[in-house]
């Protein structure tokens, strides 16, 4: 299952209109970002999309979206250790207005400014947790986006749902949002919490806000 640009919108911390900056090409330069599932009729995300464009939208708010096109593109062309860039680990210096890799040894390069040289050393940040975004907006927490809900790609390809189960959020939302109580959807589901319930209906919300924004 692939994420709508809505629901990659919230769970990365991007705009819709930095996600439709980022899959067109500029100037002759390639896009930074092309949706894994394609973007026709609609673009459709994957989980590890999810995942570099959270770490775009991190970095958005400390350097250039200049500076980021040349570290991903440096590392396209000499990093060949066959991993995708959802499995690398970028932090912006913003002092140094660059950003270095974090390899899997421990090696920190300068990838943004001075390409190839060793950059300075800095605390690994996690790119799971919650973060504000340059517009001011906290991004939530990938793993756990609300109350009572999960985020793992091995489960719904990686739609919410309710921690423990298979129950998707946007079902229980609808739910919730038709009038049923919380009594109501015990009989359907016995395992959902009141926290569950009010994390779904939350994100749900927050999801519709995405798209309009």
């Amino acid at each position: 299952m692939a994420y709508t640009a809505n629901m990659a919108a919230l769970l990365s911390g991007a705009s819709q209109s930095q996600l439709r900056y980022w899959r067109q090409s500029h100037k002759g330069e390639a896009p930074l970002l092309v949706p894994e599932h394609g973007t026709r009729p609609h673009a459709l995300y994957s989980y590890r999309d999810v995942l570099v464009l959270r770490m775009f939208a991190r970095l958005r708010g400390e350097v250039s979206l200049q500076t980021i096109r040349r570290a991903v593109t440096w590392m396209e062309e000499h990093l060949t250790d066959g991993q995708d860039l959802s499995e690398r680990t970028l932090l912006a210096v913003p002092e140094k207005k660059s950003i270095v890799y974090f390899s899997e040894d421990g090696e920190f390069l300068d990838v943004g400014k001075a390409p190839g040289q060793y950059g300075h050393q800095a605390v690994m940040r996690d790119l799971f947790r919650p973060f504000t975004n340059r517009r001011g907006d906290v991004v939530p927490d990938l793993t756990h986006p609300a109350s009572g809900l999960l985020v793992d790609p091995e489960i719904r390809g990686g739609v919410p749902v309710v921690d423990g189960t298979r129950i998707t959020y946007n079902l229980l939302a609808g739910l919730a949002q038709d009038g049923l109580t919380l009594a109501e959807i015990h009989k359907f589901y016995p395992g959902v919490s009141a926290e569950a319930v009010k994390g779904a209906t939350e994100l749900a919300g927050r999801v519709a806000y995405a798209r309009a924004a």
